[in-house]
């Protein structure tokens, strides 16, 4: 099929990746603005945050439940049930006024995701040559990037209106539905190999393993960045805003650039590549006095986040075989979100203990001994 993709089809997978980083980024500007909102509730700063982490913990559970889904009843089924949870739970935020109802419309967001996700990328799978691939997972990163722009930004200039509007950019995908409908097909089953039913193969589990650790690390970001901002450095919602939507703009256009990477440079050199400068963004922002010095760590958290997630997904989808593809997507979304879900609890005493640019200070060293590590292991 992949030499008859049409445009639909491309636009069609490009919005629903964007709907995942949709999913965590769009409600980050208002996590402040929700702690004082519920004030009355003890350690509402840790909870608040809950907002982000309750979606990955469902879907780190749910995923490899979702992966054996897609490969026995097809891709598209689920992934129209989720986006319907999608929408659904998402935008449950605007319409209540409940923590705790907040949160379990959180969890009905994660389930919706969990189906998107490993569905979409079965598709990509389904759809593209291993060439063709990297060439739209290229632009992909980009979209996701631009994506994160659009929603980050709107995100702040919502929050400014009221700590529940940005919960109504989850509506959007009502928006998608008749150019995924019109576009998108049910690829042709794979031929049942008997030999292939085993379990996943363990040359896979480096992919799993770096998918959790990246988004351990990376996923400090969201979580621990708008409270830095605000309560430290004096800034607004709309300036954690501005300083996410331009490192995503890095994100987008190296995105853009990695089918060339590829060309040149092998998965594992390319990890080495995106924790240094991960490493380097870390240093700057554990040093900052104010908010517009962050912009300068962006253009090398731009480049980590632009790499690693689309590295890791081509990365798996190299290695695994066509029939196998959703429940191996299914394990390797639950390890991107088992990361997530665990960030800021791991990271919240060291918080507690060092505070926020202490947390980056040393994990932008370990990133460093990390790349150090990945390139000579290269070497040899």
């Amino acid at each position: 099929m992949s030499n008859q993709i049409s445009i639909k089809i491309k636009i069609s997978l490009l919005l629903l990746a964007t709907m995942g980083v949709m999913s965590g980024i769009a409600i980050v500007t208002t996590l402040p603005l929700i702690g004082k909102h519920f004030s009355t509730i003890e350690n509402i700063n840790f909870y608040s945050k809950l907002l982000l982490v309750i979606p990955s913990i469902v879907i780190a559970f749910i995923s490899p439940v979702a992966g054996i889904v897609v490969d026995k009843i097809g891709r598209l089924k689920p992934l129209y049930f989720g986006v319907s949870l999608f929408v659904l739970g998402g935008s449950s935020g605007y319409f209540l006024d409940d923590f705790y109802y907040i949160l379990v419309g959180r969890a009905i967001l994660g389930v919706g995701v969990s189906l998107i996700m490993t569905s979409s990328m079965a598709l990509i799978g389904d759809y593209f040559d291993e060439k063709q691939r990297h060439q739209f997972m290229s632009l992909q990163g980009m979209a996701v990037g631009f994506g994160g722009i659009t929603f980050i930004i709107s995100g702040g200039y919502l929050a400014h209106i009221g700590w529940q509007y940005p919960f109504l950019i989850y509506l959007l995908p009502i928006l998608f539905l008749p150019i995924f409908i019109s576009s998108l097909k049910e690829p042709k089953k794979a031929i049942h190999l008997p030999h292939l039913d085993a379990k996943i193969a363990p040359k896979l589990f480096p992919v799993y393993f770096m998918a959790f650790f990246s988004m351990l690390l990376f996923y400090m970001l969201p979580t621990q960045l708008p409270y830095l901002v605000i309560n430290k450095l004096g800034g607004t919602p709309s300036s954690v805003g501005y300083f996410i939507a331009f490192a995503m703009l890095v994100n987008a256009l190296v995105s853009k650039q990695y089918h060339r990477l590829k060309e040149r440079f092998s998965f594992i050199q390319i990890f080495s590549i995106t924790y240094f400068f991960f490493a380097i963004g870390l240093l700057i922002i554990s040093q900052v006095t104010t908010p517009n010095q962050l912009f300068l760590s962006s253009l090398f958290m731009g480049v980590g986040f632009g790499l690693v997630m689309v590295n890791i997904n081509a990365w798996l989808l190299s290695l695994v075989e066509p029939n196998k593809r959703g429940r191996a997507i299914g394990i390797l979304t639950s390890s991107f979100f088992f990361g997530q879900s665990f960030s800021p609890i791991l990271f919240q005493p060291v918080v507690v203990y060092i505070g926020i640019q202490g947390l980056f200070f040393y994990v932008s060293i370990l990133s460093f001994f990390i790349a150090f590590i990945i390139f000579l292991k290269n070497k040899k």
